[in-house]
Parts: C-alpha cells; sequence; structure tokens
C-alpha cells in the first residue's frame, strides 16, 4: 500500500494553487478544494478517441476523503465549473496527520468519466488492475485485502451506474459554496 496525502496528489505540476480544507460532519470525512492558479503545462487525457485537457489553469478539484469508507475521491472541473471527472481510489483507510487527511491507496481505482468530455454520457470503469493484481502477487497486500478491495470497487461502480453516490450528488454544491467562501 502506498499512503498518500491529499495535499500532494495532483499538484507536482502546480506553480500556484490556492488550498482549502473542511471537516464536514455529514460526509465525517474532509473535503479539500484544490484551485488552480497556475501550472507549468496543461495536463491532458483522452476519453472517447478524443483528447482533452484534464487540469490547467483556472481548473479546480475538490477531494473527498470520507473517513468510513475503503475509497475517497477526486473530481475534476474545468474553468466553466463543469465537472470533466471522477475519481475513485480504493484504499485500506484513512485518517489524519498534522491536520492534512491521507489514505491508504490499494493500487485499484474507479473512473467515472462525464459527459463535458465523452459527449455521451456517465462512461464508469475500474482502472490499474493489472497493478492491483501485481500489488497482492508481490505480497504488498493480503488475499483478504484484495478481495475486500475488488468489493468496494464493485460496489461503488453500482452505486454510480444507479446514480446514488453521495459525493456526485453533492459536488456542485459544495464546489459552489467553497469558492464563493474563497471569492474564487
Amino acid at each position: 500500500m502506498r499512503q498518500k496525502f491529499i495535499d500532494k496528489v495532483y499538484m507536482r505540476e502546480v506553480l500556484d494553487k490556492e488550498w482549502y480544507l473542511e471537516k464536514d460532519e455529514k460526509l465525517n470525512g474532509y473535503i479539500a478544494l484544490k484551485y488552480v492558479r497556475e501550472i507549468s503545462k496543461p495536463l491532458t487525457a483522452f476519453s472517447n478517441g478524443k483528447k482533452y485537457i484534464g487540469l490547467d489553469n483556472g481548473y479546480s478539484i475538490l477531494e473527498y476523503v470520507p473517513l468510513d469508507r475503503k475509497y475517497n475521491c477526486r473530481v475534476f472541473f474545468d474553468t466553466l465549473n463543469r465537472p470533466l471527472c471522477f475519481y475513485f481510489d480504493i484504499n485500506n483507510g484513512s485518517g489524519i496527520e498534522n491536520d492534512i487527511p491521507w489514505y491508504d491507496d490499494l493500487y485499484l481505482d474507479v473512473t467515472m468519466e462525464c459527459p463535458t468530455i465523452t459527449e455521451i454520457g456517465y462512461y464508469v470503469r475500474l482502472d490499474d488492475e493489472k497493478e492491483f493484481k501485481m500489488a497482492k502477487k508481490e505480497g504488498k497486500i493480503d488475499e483478504d485485502t484484495y478481495n475486500a478491495g475488488y468489493k468496494v470497487a464493485m460496489d461503488l461502480m453500482q452505486e454510480l451506474r444507479e446514480q446514488k453516490n453521495d459525493i456526485v450528488n453533492r459536488c456542485q454544491f459544495d464546489l459552489y459554496r467553497i469558492k464563493t467562501l474563497l471569492n474564487l
């Protein structure tokens, strides 16, 4: 497992940012906003056979770290505050150290691309499955953790397909609320 602190993830290319963190009782966890003022170069990805910009100047990332679930979520927004992608890291637990949330990354991810980039609807997929299997083979995770990680991913994918994920359903409100609070 790799322990990741949320203030470091997706920030290497960012030269100037606004960072905000709050505890959220309803989530039983933390919400962070990373607003990109300046990035060294836009980060790109592909969806539906087309290249798109996933992170650039003026983009935002909302990160949710629930303390009672085995995943966290990053939501990427463009300059028009449209969600581009939901990126869920399946994890083996999370916590707080020096006032910064962290999670134990299990190498398995669930991604949900949004209509803003797919142009056809939501697209849910399992990512990094090969890396997850390799982690088990190399002894980085045991059989029970491996099986539990798959179950969390499959349950989450079903929840996303049924549009029942509370993070997905609340993220737009949280983005506007926090950006208003910070005058962004």
